[in-house]
């Protein structure tokens, strides 16, 4: 797997803005890349280098205001790419692209994906260069081949874990989706949001895996928690910290409908929710977050029932007497607050 970090963009950002001090944060796999591209940027520009140590999941998980706070002049948010390449007030987006070959895979998949004729194709940052050669050698097999229009945010074809904006509007017109890549975390929400079989395709590993198992077990489970939570009497509710997850709005609504029904609410606000930091806080039966919808949907280790937006607005259905329907079948588990726009 060979990962390359822009360091061409990077070098134009630093000759434009001429920064003394620079923050860099990545998510995991691109730490080691990022470390790199630090010793470069110190030799050729003599800039000072910090990396924010702490895990970065996602274009919401960005370190804007950590800028001042480290009196830093610049932040560079490594390998989470959108339509804008600024946000917030300090922070430039940073591609990173993978130049693993998905030939093999694609062939290898053909024989599972025979009985679907129309496909929609999907992926994630690292891999949207790869989204014209894939569609181009499946139409070649005779496969009429979908990728969904970009938006404000989001790149042809290009899904988040908590937004699948792109591929929802061709969701009926499809038989099935494509997600190119070795990740169940976006090829597991893909298959949710748009109730459609869906094939992960691992170029690593050249496996073709059906995500319809992996997808049916995170649904039941989350419809169990939702029903586990009615019972509770003790809220607590979770405003996230991170940038982008800031949903005060969204928290304070969902307090107001809990109490409503007569539930006692305590509002938390965290930026790392675990099962760790929920631990001491015995009172409370159940918690709403309003932070990363993943965290519940896909959460192991908790003890108590965790709700995510889209469970908690199953909930409060329930509580209405309202059906709670298919709530995860939508194109955006969350609204990201980031301030994902261009800066002024």
């Amino acid at each position: 797997m060979t990962v390359r970090i822009d360091e061409a963009h990077v070098f134009r950002i630093i000759e434009e803005n001429r920064p003394k001090t620079i923050v860099l944060n990545a998510p995991g796999g691109l730490l080691k890349q990022t470390k790199e591209l630090m010793a470069t940027v110190k030799e050729r520009y003599g800039v000072n280098c910090i990396l924010a140590g702490d895990s970065c999941f996602g274009i919401c998980d960005t370190v804007d205001n950590d800028v001042e706070t480290l009196q830093a002049d610049l932040a560079l948010h490594i390998g989470h790419n959108a339509t804008v390449r600024e946000v917030g007030r300090h922070t430039f987006l940073v591609d990173a692209v993978d130049d693993v070959d998905f030939d093999e895979v694609v062939d290898s998949a053909m024989a599972k994906l025979a009985p679907f004729r129309k496909i929609g194709l999907a992926t994630f940052s690292q891999h949207l260069h790869q989204l014209a050669p894939v569609k181009a050698r499946l139409e070649r097999n005779g496969f009429e081949v979908t990728v969904g229009k970009g938006n404000n945010l989001m790149m042809e074809g290009q899904i988040f874990g908590c937004d699948f904006s792109t591929t929802f509007p061709i969701r009926d017109g499809v038989d099935a989706f494509c997600m190119l890549g070795e990740s169940e975390f976006h090829a597991v929400g893909l298959a949710l949001a748009t109730d459609k079989p869906t094939f992960m395709l691992d170029p690593y590993l050249n496996e073709v895996i059906d995500m319809k198992e992996a997808a049916e077990e995170r649904r039941k489970r989350a419809i169990l928690t939702v029903y586990k939570a009615l019972d509770a009497r003790v809220f607590g509710v979770i405003t996230g910290l991170k940038e982008g997850q800031k949903m005060l709005g969204r928290s304070r609504w969902i307090s107001k409908r809990l109490e409503m029904h007569g539930r006692e609410v305590v509002e938390l606000a965290l930026r790392d929710i675990t099962a760790e930091r929920l631990a001491p806080h015995r009172e409370i039966q159940a918690f709403v977050q309003t932070a990363c919808p993943r965290i519940s949907i896909d959460g192991f280790t908790f003890d108590r029932p965790v709700l995510s937006i889209p469970q908690a607005d199953a909930l409060v259905a329930l509580l209405e007497g309202r059906e709670i329907g298919e709530f995860l079948q939508r194109p955006k588990w969350i609204e990201l607050t980031v301030g994902l726009m261009k800066k002024k």
